[in-house]
């Protein structure tokens, strides 16, 4: 039978994503859960590991509710404390916070910057002189882009297998698989590997799989095109060309979602290199 969670007051979000396990969240989590067993508040309390929070930089971290208290550089010792502290008075322990409900900065000495998304003039072999941004290439960008790419009549033409297609209709996109987006639809039906591949995984993989893996997104802007407003050009980790998506001209609003949900760019104001 599993928890009444009718009874639960407090929970506890423990990361055990990579870079909070090698800081050795575990023996914080160990001490957390062990504290609240021996103190008889495990049915009153709920404790779950996340995998990642977000927040390698602050390693280990925890999430604790309610209250959105979210705190950085977890010990065994400041484990206890916290939980003492949410459970007997319903407050944080505040020198340990990296962010709590209402602040607007958070508490790191820490931060990383990820450089921002630019364009850069480049002299492409496909497409001459143009401005080429090198973007995103993950499942979790690259899904919804292809969802609201294919939700979107008329809106495409795809270089696939050296063969052109004009899409005209709308076409599903599934990602039900573990690594694998597969498209369907009238006019075209591919599939591309876009989840993670361990090491491990890569032995036991079909080749035809790990050719059609993505590893680079590269938008390229065609400004002065007469037929697309931009292209997204995909690779795999040897620099293979995988499929090129060419939006179409008339497709503003969706040449703008790339630009703004994409890249994270001003649509109005692209960031673009000019001294590259």
């Amino acid at each position: 039978m599993g928890k009444d969670i009718s009874k639960v007051t407090t929970t506890f979000q423990f990361c055990d994503g990579g870079s909070c396990k090698k800081a050795k969240s575990e023996l914080a989590v160990r001490e957390a859960r062990a504290y609240l067993r021996n103190e008889n508040l495990w049915d009153t309390t709920h404790t779950i590991r996340t995998r990642c929070n977000g927040r390698c930089e602050d390693a280990p971290t925890w999430i604790v509710q309610p209250g959105n208290f979210w705190y950085k550089n977890l010990t065994p010792e400041k484990a206890v404390e916290i939980v003492k502290s949410h459970v007997d008075t319903q407050q944080p322990v505040n020198e340990y916070l990296l962010y709590k409900e209402g602040d607007t900065r958070l508490h790191t000495e820490n931060e990383k910057t990820v450089a921002p998304i630019v364009f850069k003039p480049k002299k492409d072999v496909e497409f001459g002189e143009v401005l080429i941004a090198r973007a995103y290439a993950s499942d979790q960008y690259l899904y919804p882009v292809f969802q609201k790419l294919f939700k979107t009549e008329n809106a495409l033409v795809i270089f696939y297998k050296e063969e052109k297609y004009a899409i005209q209709n709308m076409h599903s996109v599934d990602y039900s698989d573990l690594i694998e987006m597969e498209v369907t639809g009238s006019e075209i039906h591919f599939k591309l590997t876009i989840g993670a591949i361990t090491k491990a995984m890569e032995k036991e993989l079909d080749s035809t799989i790990l050719d059609r893996k993505v590893s680079v997104s590269e938008v390229i802007w065609l400004e002065n095109n007469e037929e697309y407003n931009g292209a997204i050009r995909l690779k795999n980790k040897k620099g293979k060309h995988v499929i090129t998506l060419y939006i179409r001209k008339e497709n503003t609003d969706l040449w703008k979602y790339i630009l703004e949900i994409y890249l994270k760019m001003d649509s109005t104001n692209p960031r673009i290199l000019h001294d590259a």
